[in-house]
């Protein structure tokens, strides 16, 4: 199966141009549906409700791209919040959206302008397998919501515990973002080699965008808890392992410098010794 020219990216006609195309396009529609996602998260306080007309011009749309209102502060307000509190809590999230968001439209520009790929990917464990893992955590962030199941709002721990989700998404975003400035020219998400980096957070370790990922998907499963979502992340989690190992293995075989760099760095979090 992996002489197939389906799992040999090195036969693709134009496959850089393409990549170029579908990778922005999809940028595109996710960056408008997460605009269109506003009304629903964050959701409003008093400070923006004077934007809700505008998004209830586009009520003919099915509620899975423009979902219903929730105004947060009324919400909140009904459970003895302050108002401070509340506009915390909005503030992360709206925070979040921005960096989220940021990282959409960063994906976008280093798909415009990587160079080709010095090793191209081969096989069905280098093109095929990394993309069902980019796939695969739509099924936890599509999940219902079950934060306030287990952690109802009138619990003492609810709101800190926002607090806390939201602080350790915003900063595995930070972590994410600095990655993929970092490794901008290599980023790819098939084991495919390009340019060896060693600049920003892979001074430190060898795979920093993944470590962010394990924690934003983390927080993520908190969010929407069932068996059926940590069954999900655990096979994320399992799956991006085997996944750093296989594009270890092409770096090596790209770049002989590489195998220094991996005994001397850690694979998700620094050596201290």
């Amino acid at each position: 199966m992996d002489d197939l020219a389906l799992f040999d990216t090195g036969r693709w006609p134009a496959r850089e141009a393409l990549a170029r195309i579908f990778g922005c396009l999809l940028v595109v529609l996710l960056v408008a549906n997460r605009i269109l996602q506003l009304p629903g998260w964050p959701g409003y306080i008093q400070e923006v409700r004077w934007v809700r007309p505008w998004f209830e011009t586009l009520a003919f749309l099915p509620k899975a791209l423009l979902p219903p209102a929730f105004d947060l502060e009324l919400r909140y307000t009904g459970y003895g919040y302050t108002r401070s509190q509340i506009h915390l809590l909005w503030s992360l999230e709206l925070l979040l959206w921005f960096i989220e968001t940021g990282l959409l439209l960063g994906y976008a520009i280093v798909w415009l302008t990587r160079p080709p790929a010095r090793a191209s990917a081969k096989g069905f464990m280098q093109t095929a397998f990394p993309m069902l893992l980019v796939i695969l955590p739509f099924g936890i962030v599509t999940r219902p919501y079950t934060y306030n199941r287990w952690m109802p709002e009138n619990a003492v721990a609810h709101l800190g515990g926002l607090y806390a989700i939201n602080g350790a998404l915003i900063a595995a975003g930070l972590l994410n973002l600095a990655g993929l400035v970092a490794l901008r020219r290599s980023f790819s998400i098939m084991a495919e080699a390009r340019v060896f980096v060693r600049a920003g957070p892979y001074r430190w370790v060898r795979h920093p965008m993944y470590l962010a990922h394990f924690v934003i998907f983390f927080c993520c499963t908190l969010l929407r808890l069932q068996m059926l979502t940590v069954g999900l992340y655990l096979a994320f989690f399992a799956g991006q392992a085997l996944r750093a190992r296989i594009e270890e293995r092409k770096l090596s075989e790209a770049f002989p410098e590489y195998e220094e760099y991996r005994r001397s760095t850690g694979m998700f979090l620094p050596r201290l010794f």
